[in-house]
């Protein structure tokens, strides 16, 4: 029954998803993600016969709750690394907040029970070498080198960024080695059982796929920048950019138990051990302060656009609002879709309707967004074509500009950044190759 009804429910988020029927095209990555981790973790208990996880209502709060907060570290990191941002979410920030939120509960689960998963098929079981001596110097020697890789890679980001992935397992592990070595993947190198390990690295590769294969179906998505990178992509990732996978895996597994070792999560297939209430109250008020406090952060340097709406079409008055509704234009993305010389709308002349239309494929493209948009049109450009002319170099200032002049901010800093500056003409080239 589970599984009939986790399938069920993977069907009707990609037939309504690309129906457009709201909120599963913007949501779909969060519609898509909860029956997979469902199917996971039935096929699991059916090879190894043990309790669900999603058995336990406590468990699953832990999991979701310390998920959501171990990937917003990985957030406030990004506003210093660049590496990614994000297009179409809602404009309204409880939606959007909440959505973010039951996007990244799904992270350390889809770790925990893909390691599950190929555990019970019998991956790594054999997976033994001659066991390591440690010296007693050298849990803190990697916890240092952890925090050395994490501050090279926020100090650097443009050469370093790649350090992040991994430098939040070296630090985190020391402390699980000690507190509890049977959940130490460390204690794994040093007894020379590498299953599991090869486990967490295979199944972070195999959810990545699976990350950026549903975040290419979603309209709310993230959109990659990695220096030196953009341009050859295998859906929103760069090739080389799946190597980071098998590592966030690592990392994911090491930071939830470290919590789980400090008394402040559920482990994820045994009882905690026992934590004073107050240490605990504290941990998860600290987490929802760090967590309000990176969602702002986000609102204000990662999020590029929000979901476009027809009345913020750059020039579109409300009578023509009107005409286009009248006329079955209910969003942007229908009036981008509108194809031929029979497309109209009662009451907006043919060339007037063919403008609105090129702003509102400019609008969608690559999730510039009508407040993006507002600004290109600024600047002279309200078509696709027109920004495909364009230098990135040159019209980054211009653009920055002309939002300084909407927003009323005499000065400051402003988006778009460099990157988003590249992904937009980008896209209009190879929409528009004759410029």
């Amino acid at each position: 029954m589970v599984v009939s009804l986790a399938v069920l429910a993977l069907g009707a988020a990609w037939a309504l998803a690309a129906a457009g029927v709201e909120p599963f095209p913007t949501w779909f990555y969060v519609f898509a993600w909860y029956p997979t981790l469902v199917l996971l973790d039935a096929d699991a208990r059916r090879r190894d016969r043990r309790p669900s996880i999603f058995a336990d209502p406590r468990r699953l709060a832990s999991l979701g709750f310390w998920s959501a907060v171990i990937w917003l570290v990985f957030e406030a990191a990004n506003f210093r690394l660049r590496n990614w941002y994000y297009v179409f979410v809602p404009d309204r920030m409880v939606e959007r907040w909440l959505g973010i939120l039951l996007s990244f509960a799904t992270v350390v689960p889809a770790v925990v029970l893909v390691e599950r998963w190929l555990r019970a098929l019998g991956v790594g079981r054999t997976w033994q070498v001659r066991p390591l001596r440690t010296r007693r110097w050298e849990m803190p020697a990697i916890a240092i080198m952890g925090v050395g890789m994490a501050a090279a890679a926020l100090a650097v980001p443009e050469q370093l960024f790649p350090l992040i992935w991994g430098a939040a397992w070296l630090i985190a592990e020391p402390f699980v080695y000690r507190r509890r070595p049977d959940w130490s993947l460390l204690m794994d190198i040093e007894l020379g059982v590498w299953g599991r390990i090869g486990r967490l690295l295979a199944g972070g590769l195999l959810i990545g796929v699976v990350w950026e294969f549903f975040n290419s179906w979603a309209r709310g998505r993230w959109i990659y920048t990695v220096p030196w990178l953009e341009h050859t992509k295998l859906f929103e990732m760069p090739p080389l950019g799946f190597l980071g996978f098998p590592f966030f895996a690592l990392e994911a597994w090491a930071m939830y138990h470290a919590l789980c070792a400090a008394g402040l999560a559920v482990p994820p297939e045994e009882e905690p051990p026992p934590a004073p209430r107050r240490r605990r109250a504290v941990a998860i008020a600290g987490a929802a302060v760090l967590s309000v406090a990176v969602l702002l952060g986000m609102d204000r340097m990662t999020i590029s656009s929000t979901t476009p709406r027809i009345p913020g079409i750059p020039g579109v008055t409300a009578a023509e609002v009107l005409a286009l509704r009248d006329a079955g234009y209910h969003s942007v993305f229908a009036l981008a879709d509108a194809r031929g010389s029979t497309a109209s709308a009662a009451g907006v002349a043919p060339s007037r309707f063919a403008a609105i239309v090129r702003e509102a494929r400019l609008v969608v493209l690559r999730g510039i967004g009508t407040g993006n948009a507002a600004d290109l049109a600024s600047v002279g450009i309200a078509s696709v074509c027109e920004l495909a002319r364009r230098n990135p170099a040159t019209l980054r200032p211009l653009v920055q500009e002309a939002r300084r002049g909407r927003l009323g901010r005499a000065a400051g800093p402003v988006r778009p950044t460099r990157a988003e500056v590249r992904v937009w003409v980008g896209a209009a080239r190879r929409a528009c190759p004759q410029g």
